[in-house]
């Protein structure tokens, strides 16, 4: 197992570096410096001297090779120098608000994905029922209902109109949980029905297949094949969907940070943006880089774990 892991850790490098070479084409070549650079200076010192000194501030005079260099170095050291709007390290900004998205996310995803696999497993089980027809029904009504339509219902009606909870806000420590209780509801009812549907798609694949076939013919109770074979042996692809989904966590909170006011990396995100603060825009875009290629790396290893053939191959 260790040498399958430090296998795939060697081969995700040039896979880091292609995606750190492609966020830089893009950013060269599709306006991102001229546009910065005409943004964030004032309109009366678009001078080439006031260009070129920030230009040379930012290292954006440097040849193109030396530029993609110190990108790949500032990833490497975790080094992304200081905001253009307030000045602190980016370092410091990210470490404060990342913390913030995972408590939002993280615990909503974990309950999304035990109510999804509970609501699909009784699904699959009473399969063609009136159960699983509802089941599949109400899934297909919560993917109809967009996360803005769900966020105004819940601050209009559940918090200013029923004050069940607060209608934003923000405090560190478990006072927090006060203000993230209805984001978590919103989460679960927005993102449980597409994991149903999938789930239940396949736990039914699975079903249908020659071993499950064979359990039953030998008397094997129902029960026991969905929720020991069954849903073992799905495990595969319902891992890809799950890990898959854990680096869009972040970007996927953006709505529910900018609505309830969390001090989140989405919300990071969407004021470097208006603010034109290019460094922070930087490093928060090559933040959810690494987050995707890590866990790239971590659905590799719990592939090897629930299927040792991946391993061995």
């Amino acid at each position: 197992m260790f040498s399958y892991l430090v296998r795939r850790i060697l081969n995700l490098i040039p896979l880091l570096l292609g995606v750190i070479l492609v966020f830089f084409l893009l950013f060269n070549f599709v306006g991102g410096q001229e546009s910065f650079l005409y943004n964030v200076l004032p309109a009366k010192s678009h001078t080439v001297e006031q260009i070129a000194y920030y230009k040379h501030k930012y290292g954006l005079d440097k040849p193109l090779i030396e530029q993609y260099f110190d990108l790949v170095r500032q990833v490497a050291t975790f080094d992304f120098g200081r905001s253009e709007s307030t000045k602190q390290k980016i370092t410091t900004l990210i470490a404060r608000h990342v913390p913030n998205s995972a408590i939002l996310t993280f615990p909503a995803f974990a309950m999304e994905i035990i109510i999804a696999l509970i609501i699909a497993s009784l699904a699959a089980f009473y399969r063609g029922s009136l159960l699983d027809k509802s089941l599949t029904f109400l899934s297909v009504v919560g993917m109809s209902i967009s996360m803005l339509v769900l966020i105004i219902l819940g601050q209009t009606l559940l918090a200013y109109e029923w004050k069940l909870f607060p209608i934003s806000g923000w405090e560190n420590g478990p006072g927090a949980i006060r203000y993230l209780l209805l984001p978590w509801l919103l989460w679960v009812l927005v993102a449980v029905g597409y994991d149903v549907r999938f789930f239940r798609t396949a736990l039914v694949e699975e079903g249908e297949k020659d071993y499950v076939r064979t359990a039953r013919a030998k008397g094997v109770p129902e029960r026991r094949i969905i929720f020991r074979h069954i849903l073992k042996n799905a495990m595969i692809p319902v891992l890809t969907y799950v890990v898959i989904q854990i680096p869009f966590l972040l970007t996927g909170s953006i709505l529910l940070e900018r609505f309830f006011s969390i001090p989140g990396i989405g919300d990071l995100m969407v004021s470097a943006i208006f603010s034109y603060d290019l460094p922070v825009l930087k490093a928060v875009v090559l933040v959810y880089t690494l987050f995707f290629v890590g866990f790239t790396l971590v659905t590799d290893v719990l592939y090897a774990l629930v299927d040792p053939r991946v391993r061995l191959n």
